[in-house]
């Protein structure tokens, strides 16, 4: 049935959820009764586009609106829906511009420019999402200003929007084009190369969100069971990929879920969430990389034990959780990769390996351990309530001189017979291959 009623409604009232913060005082882009015009000399201009870019903003939310953001920061990017607050009245009656300002750009209708003079200055950006603090979002990318706004937020799904088949004017791909030109000659020049140390390996806004949050890829990994990316993570400090340090990464993102979601944004500050390993091979090396638990943050506990196995608590909760691998797990990666095992006897064993059977073994253990993520965690585990034997908290001890090598040394560390420290006493212990050794 044809629709003959185009009735508007005169008005619609909007209330702002929440308010932009930043440093971004005033636009690059203005109108008044003859059009747009930039603030700037066009490369100045797009110098500061590109600086905002970069530059982070807060979205802060209103209180009462804070059960809506629940399980927003399991993305990466999101979509700001904010109000053009001070665009005038001439600015909204304004029919045709010139794109971005520029004269050399022919005269377009209002609705096929991205200006922000519009009738309704509805404006929408998409921005990279750092972080979430209770009703406050830090983003990078947003270029509204100061104080605008904010109507809504919505998740940016890229695979909802057109992927291909899509075409602009040319006017608008030379746009584009020199926008793109003029990042490409910022990140060559990499004016910020002095400040940040930074060679550009990493994106600029990835380094932002991990400078922010240094375990964000983790915790997102995390909560959405994610194997394949911890286990890529995880390679990163183990060096290569291989089942052991699978079976880590496997048991611990199955240890956490069981001992509930707020044990998975542990930083190690306050040594609140523990890992218990009984072992010092491949698989503390996925513990240590997952959970978040390391030596150097005293919330990683080595028993010696030679298990293949790890306990999760809490301090101040009387019951954690231990997992160990099921002895089948072998048989699981011998039937999956059958060339493992014998390269593993030859290569690390007994240390006969050719380098040809040395870069199969590497290549083998990649094949594993990518195999071995595709088993449920009931399959090649057994999980267990515990009540944990919980160390103290690790304490801040004064430091001393030793006088025979006049090195800084914790006063704990020093032998009481001699005075001196346990590498002048000859007396120490070392965790190695064998486990904790004693040497004298």
């Amino acid at each position: 049935m044809e629709q003959t009623d185009t009735t508007l409604a005169e008005a619609i009232t909007l209330k702002p959820i929440g308010i932009i913060r930043n440093d971004l005082a005033a636009p690059q882009l203005v109108a008044d009764g003859d059009g747009l015009k930039l603030n700037d000399e066009p490369g100045t201009a797009l110098k500061k586009f590109h600086e905002a870019s970069d530059a982070r903003s807060k979205i802060v939310i209103q209180e009462e609106m804070a059960d809506l953001l629940e399980g927003i920061e399991d993305f990466s990017h999101i979509v700001v829906l904010y109000w053009g607050h001070e665009v005038s009245d001439t600015g909204r009656s304004l029919k045709k511009v010139h794109p971005v300002g520029r004269t050399d750009y022919p005269l377009k209708g209002i609705f096929s420019t991205c200006s922000p003079a519009r009738p309704n200055p509805l404006l929408m950006t998409v921005v990279r999402l750092l972080g979430r603090d209770g009703t406050t979002l830090t983003v990078s990318g947003l270029d509204a200003i100061d104080r605008s706004p904010v109507l809504d937020l919505k998740p940016y799904v890229g695979e909802q929007f057109p992927q291909n088949d899509t075409f602009v004017p040319e006017w608008m791909d030379a746009i584009m084009n020199e926008y793109k030109e003029s990042d490409e000659m910022k990140e060559n020049v990499n004016e910020n190369a002095g400040d940040l140390f930074c060679s550009g390996v990493l994106e600029s806004a990835r380094i932002e969100k991990l400078r922010i949050n240094p375990r964000a890829e983790f915790g997102e990994a995390l909560r959405k069971k994610d194997i394949a990316t911890c286990l890529v993570k995880t390679a990163e400090i183990h060096g290569h990929y291989c089942p052991g340090s699978a079976l880590g990464v496997m048991a611990s993102m199955y240890g956490l879920h069981l001992l509930g979601p707020d044990c998975m944004n542990s930083d190690g500050v306050m040594e609140n969430l523990l890992a218990i390993v009984e072992i010092n091979a491949c698989f503390a090396d996925g513990v240590q990389a997952v959970s978040g638990c390391t030596l150097g943050n005293n919330s990683l506990i080595y028993r010696d034990l030679g298990k293949l196995a790890v306990t999760f608590a809490v301090r101040g909760k009387e019951e954690g959780v231990r997992i160990r691998a099921r002895p089948e797990f072998k048989k699981y990666v011998g039937d999956a990769v059958p060339e493992f095992y014998p390269l593993m006897e030859k290569v690390i064993m007994n240390r006969a390996g050719t380098p040809e059977e040395e870069k199969s073994f590497r290549e083998k253990g990649q094949e594993a351990a990518f195999a071995l993520m595709k088993l449920p965690f009931e399959k090649i585990f057994v999980a267990e309530t515990v009540v944990p034997d919980i160390p103290d908290y690790a304490p801040i001890a004064a430091s001393a001189v030793c006088p025979q090598c006049g090195e800084i040394v914790m006063a704990t560390k020093i032998d009481r017979d001699t005075g001196m420290c346990f590498m002048c006493s000859r007396k120490y212990r070392e965790v190695e291959g064998r486990g904790i050794v004693e040497k004298a």
